[in-house]
């Protein structure tokens, strides 16, 4: 993982976060928490061999761009844009109030009802990814989990 920090508002806490790091399946990630930004952005990108998929928490949308399957013929324009543009589909999902859904979830734990909380491994992990993120920041550079 690699990180930088930014604290620019005078608060306690960062104000921005960038992180960068590969998983152990060899996926590299990417991570930007950004506080300072008048520009609201919540994304969630995944890329793959067949496109990108982009999960937007901020308006529930859920966009997969697809890799095109025309080759462009324009040498100079190819060479610099990379993978061609394919189809782009929004999918229809249904956009349940987060309230509702937090409490709806909260009530069904309580009755024993199909828990969706997270487990306190899963929350540890976090913890631990956040802590190192930090840690890579404050030592100026890399560092290996």
């Amino acid at each position: 993982v690699s990180a930088q920090v930014a604290y620019q508002s005078g608060r306690e806490h960062e104000d921005m976060v960038l992180a960068t790091g590969r998983l152990a399946n060899g996926v590299i990630v990417h991570h930007t928490v950004n506080w300072l930004s008048p520009m609201k952005e919540r994304l969630t990108v995944v890329t793959g061999e067949l496109g990108t998929i982009i999960g937007d928490t901020q308006t529930a949308d859920v966009t997969f761009y697809a890799n095109g399957t025309v080759r462009t013929e324009w040498d100079s324009v190819a060479a610099f844009r990379g993978v061609s543009e394919g189809d782009v589909t929004r999918y229809a999902i249904p956009k349940r109030e987060p309230l509702r859904s937090e409490l709806e979830a909260f009530r069904d734990a309580v009755l024993g009802e199909g828990d969706r909380t997270v487990s306190m491994a899963e929350g540890l992990a976090t913890l631990e990814v956040a802590e190192h993120i930090l840690a890579s920041a404050a030592a100026g550079g890399a560092l290996r989990p």
